[in-house]
């Protein structure tokens, strides 16, 4: 039976006995004199005379009798953690005794062994067990066991019973054939319960554990038959959940790999849940679960199978559970992670012999050595003995011997010394090429269909297998309709399964699972090797069209299907992995992963090049797409000539007016935006909009898109005169034909709130960057790329209003969010870490402010160069900082460069710089240097009033500052410190994003 297939009330009934007797058959000799010792006292024993003590689960006599004990006695030999019965008995009676009390006090052991390694869990083995040795032991165990049982107040009652668990999104049945492990289950739940047995574990990371071991030595099976035997701890339900392994378990994990993982991470949440993922982000799903783990207000046991090696602390974190009531559980083949740690390792040999012999009991003594042999010859490798097991319950007729003998006998030649080897670096033992021969029996029986969905899933990576991508391959393979062919694989995928040889890890959606090491045979089978064509051609055309489908960045309704289109691209030999290709990197682009998105671009770029030529519409699609993936990654030293070269290519072969040429054109002057040469950008952009309204027409979503990119350009030269009625032009036009929740309307509602603030004009700002960032989490969600600059702005206008109680906060968490998302090199998480600093210093936390803004000068020297805009902005804040702390020997030829620089780059007019030059003169005042911080000073003042207006408020500081330099002059002149204008503050070039 299975261990949790009765959670029945346990009624107490008059007459029970108060001491139930827990031991293994082979000890009735030594435990029946004391038994019969302790009736002789008075005292009534319950003991099981039934004989068997192998099976899994306890009868309700058994319970019922627990239910009624006061004490709980465990003869504890070396033959008691061997016996399931007893395991269940003891794992029954010590749930109820933590319920009640230290488990201690209502359990007593009694150890006949010299040692007490043996004796789990842990906190049983204290000075008070008892040792059946030596004159008069018997009776001296029964005068302690009679004082136990008076000191022990009421019986173990409904402590007994329990309900069953709920399993979300599929409850596992484990396997009737699990053996052993007793130690390492006991090691497990120390682990997550740590925190209520702090005598016996370090509680620094009570609540999580992370399960590691070789491929195949049964770290999974652990994991369920964990979550089955020890049901009852976790009332609040047990769920399941497998990582996307898209690659590797032992390698590192990409950038795109790491997102991959989180991502179905939370598409498999949400299914546990309920809940669309198509609708929702990750931090809603999450939040979601979070909720409802609340809700319950019950322990609940998280296991997140098969996690993929050396990803972030930050991304395991999330895979965590949501809640403190969660205990959680990773699988794992890599060993770098900061948890508690249970190795699995290979099973005792006697562990794995009763493991192999579920199938049929050796009589005959040549085939009870036949199967130790075999045991021995697999190196007790869990999978590698439960595949034996398989092919002799699979062929009745099949002996042990005959199995050994065809362990030698391999008629696949290299390919099965492929395997050997690649069996040898996953499973480093003496054994590998008996457990590659077993692998390769155990399939022989399958019949086609089945082995051809096993072919297929080997062909894919190594992450659960969502049915509707089977099931699409599947059809493209047949041609059959799509529901009579689910049902078909359905019956075919049950048979591997019950070979062990596939499991199913969900049901909503439903997805599929195939070992590493089964998959590896099965890709070095030569029948295999010569469908391969066929089968990868039907899996391109089915991923293919699956991705298809327009990807909304945030929601996850791709994230399962990905793992297996990257595996699929790894190979670039037909047109349609070139179009597969195409979709991974557009949606690693909209995803914020740019260095993947660049990768991969580049590679589509070669092959585009390769087959159709340099001027071919789709190879210069690609370059295009190329340019925007380099520059949004920040590396504009590869993007503008890219942009550049690109648009020559265009005009000369596609024309001046082409859609395509007016694109590359826009998406240059961004470039030539983005690097500060607005000197460039601006005339580009004013012809862009020029000819896209009179090729496309006032409303097309491309005129309107240029019309917003010339707003941003006239404001980011200052310009906003132009700038604000071009912006609030776009909006209406914006909403009017794309709609409220459109991306570019959100876009164009956040540009406008900016240009308000730039403006000063607070009051219209603020509660706009409120709207954009409500719509932006509400329509991209939390994660998204444009979301996180809303935030930042908002932020921003709020340290502009003086609010730094609610700007700092929202700083810090776009900071944290988007280093988690775009990566620490990223411009946006640069500019956000600039900005947190930004504001620390406006709340004189300079301690916290300099490190942060040294840190990312720094970083942005190396990663957009010295001349670049966001750079020039930095070192004006770090000689800000200096300034505010006096030290002025550092600040003034810091503010020097960032003046000269900022002249030759931005130019004499550009906000920067005349910010710069302020903070120059402010610099000189503070020295004392009062000749050259007044002129400068006037200079600066002559050109805001020039450029941004006299009531702008960088123009009313630059006036203040003049005039308390005056001031100061003056009272230097008449020997008075009186001033009557206010102390001047260094301020901050723009950071819009």
């Amino acid at each position: 039976m299975h261990p949790t297939d009765s959670f029945a009330h346990a009624a107490v009934e008059a007459g029970t006995d108060e001491v139930f007797f827990s031991y293994p058959r082979v000890d009735r000799a030594a435990v029946l004199p004391l038994v019969g010792a302790l009736r002789a006292a008075g005292v009534s024993v319950f003991l099981d005379e039934s004989g068997i003590d192998e099976f899994e689960g306890i009868t309700d006599e058994i319970r019922s009798a627990l239910a009624g004990a006061r004490l709980f006695v465990a003869y504890y030999s070396a033959a008691y953690p061997t016996r399931p019965a007893c395991q269940w008995e003891l794992l029954t009676a010590f749930r109820a005794a933590v319920a009640l009390g230290r488990a201690s006090e209502r359990i007593l052991v009694i150890n006949p062994e010299s040692l007490v390694d043996h004796i789990q869990p842990v906190q049983l083995r204290d000075a008070r067990y008892g040792v059946p040795t030596g004159s008069g032991s018997t009776m001296r165990l029964v005068e302690r066991i009679v004082t136990r049982v008076a000191g022990s107040p009421g019986c173990l009652g409904d402590a007994i019973a329990s309900k069953r668990p709920v399993w979300r999104p599929l409850e596992h049945l484990g396997s009737e054939r699990f053996v052993g492990r007793v130690d390492e289950f006991w090691q497990l739940h120390q682990a997550l319960h740590a925190f209520e047995y702090l005598a016996t574990q370090d509680g620094a990371s009570a609540g999580q554990a992370v399960v590691m071991g070789l491929g195949g030595v049964g770290k999974t099976l652990l994991v369920e038959q964990y979550a089955r035997r020890f049901a009852a701890f976790y009332p609040g339900g047990i769920y399941w959940f497998t990582s996307a392994a898209s690659h590797t378990p032992d390698a590192p994990a990409s950038e795109a790999g790491q997102a991959d993982v989180l991502a179905q991470h939370y598409q498999q949440v949400a299914a546990a849940l309920a809940l669309d993922s198509t609708a929702l982000d990750p931090a809603q799903v999450r939040e979601a679960a979070r909720q409802r783990i609340e809700t319950i207000n019950e322990p609940c046991l998280w296991i997140v199978d098969d996690v993929p090696g050396e990803l972030s602390p930050g991304l395991v974190r999330e895979l965590a559970a949501p809640h403190p009531l969660g205990r959680t559980v990773m699988t794992t083949r890599w060993r770098g992670y900061q948890l508690p740690v249970v190795d699995v390792d290979m099973l005792h040999p006697d562990e794995a012999y009763r493991l192999l012999i579920t199938a049929r009991i050796p009589n005959a003594p040549a085939e009870k050595t036949a199967a130790r042999t075999l045991v021995r010859r697999l190196g007790s490798h869990a999978l590698a003995v439960d595949l034996a097991r398989g092919c002799l319950a699979d062929q009745p007729s099949l002996t042990y011997t005959e199995l050994l003998g065809q362990l030698n006998d391999t008629q696949d030649g290299d390919a099965f010394q492929e395997l050997v080897k690649d069996l040898f670096m996953q499973v480093p033992t003496d054994h590998t090429n008996d457990i590659a021969a077993t692998f390769a029996r155990s399939l022989h029986h399958l019949d086609d269909h089945a082995l051809t969905l096993l072919r297929i899933a080997a062909l894919l990576a190594p992450a659960p297998l969502p049915e509707r991508l089977l099931t699409s391959i599947s059809v493209a393979l047949s041609h059959q309709d799509e529901q009579s062919t689910r049902r078909a694989d359905r019956r075919a995928l049950s048979a591997a399964q019950r070979r062990s040889l596939i499991r199913q890890t969900g049901t909503e959606p439903p997805s599929w699972f195939m070992h590493a090491l089964v998959s590896r045979t099965l890709t070095l089978n030569p029948e295999t090797t010569r469908l391969k064509p066929t089968l990868r051609q039907a899996a391109l055309t089915a991923t293919t069209h699956l991705m298809q489908a327009v990807y909304t960045p945030g929601r996850l309704d791709l994230a399962d299907v990905m793992p297996h289109a990257r595996a699929l691209v790894e190979e670039l030999d037909t047109s349609e992995s070139l179009a597969l290709l195409d979709s991974v990197a557009r949606y690693d682009y909209e995803s914020g992963q740019p260095a993947s998105a660049s990768h991969h671009y580049q590679r589509l770029t070669n092959a585009r090049t390769t087959q159709f030529g340099e001027d071919h519409p789709s190879t210069l699609i690609s370059r295009n797409n190329l340019a925007s993936a380099y520059e949004s990654a920040g590396d504009l030293g590869r993007a503008i000539p890219l942009h550049e070269q690109t648009l020559t290519d265009r005009v000369r072969v596609l024309g001046e007016d082409h859609p395509d040429t007016l694109i590359s054109r826009n998406n240059l002057a961004y470039a030539y935006e983005s690097a500060g040469d607005l000197g460039r950008a601006i005339p580009l952009y004013e012809q862009t909009l020029t000819d896209t309204q009179r090729v496309l027409g006032e409303d097309h979503p491309s005129t309107l898109a240029s019309r917003n990119n010339l707003a941003s350009a006239y404001e980011a030269a200052g310009d906003l005169g132009r700038a604000i009625p071009l912006h609030e032009q776009t909006l209406t036009d914006t909403q009017r034909v794309l709609g409220e929740d459109h991306p570019d309307t959100l876009a164009s509602r956040n540009n406008l709130a900016y240009a308000y603030q730039a403006a000063g004009d607070l009051g219209r700002a603020i509660p706009l960057h409120e709207q954009a960032l409500t719509d932006r989490v509400r329509v991209l969600g939390e994660d998204h790329p444009s979301t996180l600059a809303s935030r930042n702005n908002l932020a921003g206008a709020y340290q502009a209003a003086g609010d730094l109680g609610r700007a700092i906060p929202l700083f810090e968490q776009t900071l944290t969010d988007t280093q988690r998302v775009l990566g620490e090199d990223h411009p946006s998480t640069l500019a956000s870490r600039n900005n947190l600093a930004g504001a620390y210093q406006a709340a004189g936390g300079l301690g916290r402010a300099i490190p942060l803004h040294e840190q990312t000068l720094t970083d942005r020297v190396r990663v957009l160069g010295n001349d670049h805009p966001d750079t020039l902005t930095s070192r004006n804040n770090v000689a800000s900082a200096y300034w505010l702390t006096g030290n002025l020997r550092r600040a003034i030829p810091l503010f020097e460069q960032t003046l000269t620089d900022s002249i030759r780059v931005l130019g004499n007019d550009h906000p920067n710089t005349l910010t710069c030059r302020n903070n120059l003169a402010n610099a000189y005042e503070s020295a004392g240097d009062l000749q050259r911080a007044i002129p400068l000073f006037e200079q600066t003042l002559t050109d805001r009033i020039r450029v941004l207006g006299n009531d702008h408020p960088d123009t009313l500081a630059s006036r203040n500052n003049l005039a308390y330099a005056r001031q100061q002059a003056e009272a230097v002149q008449h020997g008075s410190t009186a001033t009557s204008a206010t102390e001047p503050v260094p301020q901050n070039p723009s950071t819009a994003d």
